[in-house]
């Protein structure tokens, strides 16, 4: 059953409330707010699939907006100045974290993780200590860590850590210039700055060449899905303007139809998209098993949109790549997959 956190999230996400009546307006105009509203209202038709979809949203910035009407405070955070102040037993509620740490060449230092962290391989074998909803507080407490990161924010977490004198380190990552700095920010805390500096210049060099070998290139205009459920073409969420996932499309040598939508991740009706006529389509959909017989069936969902020019011109492409929604340097891949999508005259494919 979906907690109320998530109702939240996909509220504000669309953000249909009369204060934005702007907005409101134009969502309203593509049928937006009436089809997330009947979303919200009929939770019958959230899946199992359409459920955990909304818990890795989790690992997205809109969190750390939505749950930011709790006022708490932040806690005292360590320079890494001094060796006993270097964390040594860290759990990390957040996938990109972890990675990033794990980079860093600290994954021993991890005690516990959330059950979303997948990635490198090593955790797996690390506790679990629940996710961003649902965390387990006693686990926490048991495993004695002296730093936690959070991506967002949560009450219980935060005031566990209070209670018990446990640093704390708040990852808001919202863009990709925002990646870089956790890179830096986690490697001063951990007493790994050279580590660091390493991992963000050679992230910083990866999206440089990609950048130089796009340019001056026409940039196809690009939907990207960012959540739906495989089994029709329904409740589309997209990036808007000025969040990481819409980043992918820029640096790779395209344009987010939807780039100029002031909401974080708007959900947008087929009308809408129509109306946009994006030349080619891009589905993130990071936690499916692809299948020749599931690949076929969502093409055929597409099928009779072929008034859409990527549906004409047969440029539909899926990403099951289980790194694709998380910020974390691995980003970068995606964002050469999508790169050699856009661009195919590269002469390499996706």
């Amino acid at each position: 059953m979906l907690g109320a956190g998530i109702l939240t999230v996909a509220c504000t996400v669309v953000d249909c409330s009369p204060r934005n009546t702007n907005k409101q307006s134009k969502l309203e105009a593509s049928g937006e707010c009436g089809t997330i509203r009947r979303m919200i209202s009929d939770r019958s038709r959230l899946s199992r699939f359409s459920r955990s979809r909304w818990l890795w949203r989790l690992c997205l910035p809109v969190v750390s907006v939505v749950l930011s009407v709790v006022p708490t405070p932040c806690l005292a955070q360590s320079d890494g100045s001094s060796a006993e102040r270097i964390p040594k037993r860290i759990i990390t509620i957040a996938p990109n974290a972890a990675e990033i740490i794990c980079a860093l060449g600290a994954c021993d230092r991890i005690v516990g993780a959330s059950k979303y962290c997948v990635y490198p391989p090593e955790l797996k074998h690390k506790p679990l200590v629940g996710g961003f909803i649902d965390p387990d507080l006693e686990k926490i407490i048991t495993l004695r860590p002296d730093l936690v990161v959070l991506r967002g924010r949560s009450e219980a977490i935060e005031s566990l850590c209070r209670r018990h004198g446990i640093d704390l380190y708040r990852d808001d990552t919202e863009t990709l210039a925002d990646i870089t700095r956790t890179v830096l920010d986690l490697g001063n805390r951990l007493g790994l700055t050279e580590e660091a500096d390493s991992l963000a210049k050679k992230m910083h060099d990866q999206l440089a060449a990609i950048r130089r070998r796009v340019a001056g290139r026409k940039k196809p205009r690009v939907f990207l899905t960012t959540m739906r459920q495989p089994d029709r073409l329904a409740d589309l969420l997209t990036a808007g303007r000025g969040m990481f996932l819409g980043e992918l499309v820029e640096v790779a040598g395209g344009v987010n139809v939807f780039g100029d939508l002031d909401l974080r991740y708007p959900q947008v009706s087929l009308e809408a998209i129509l109306a946009k006529r994006p030349e080619v389509i891009i589905e993130l959909m990071p936690e499916v098993t692809m299948t020749p017989a599931l690949d076929r069936q969502m093409r055929h969902q597409w099928a009779k949109y072929s008034a859409i020019p990527a549906i004409a011109q047969g440029r539909l492409h899926f990403i099951t790549d289980n790194n694709s929604l998380i910020p974390s340097p691995r980003i970068v891949g995606v964002i050469e997959k999508i790169s050699r999508i856009l661009h195919p005259e590269d002469g390499v494919g996706p």
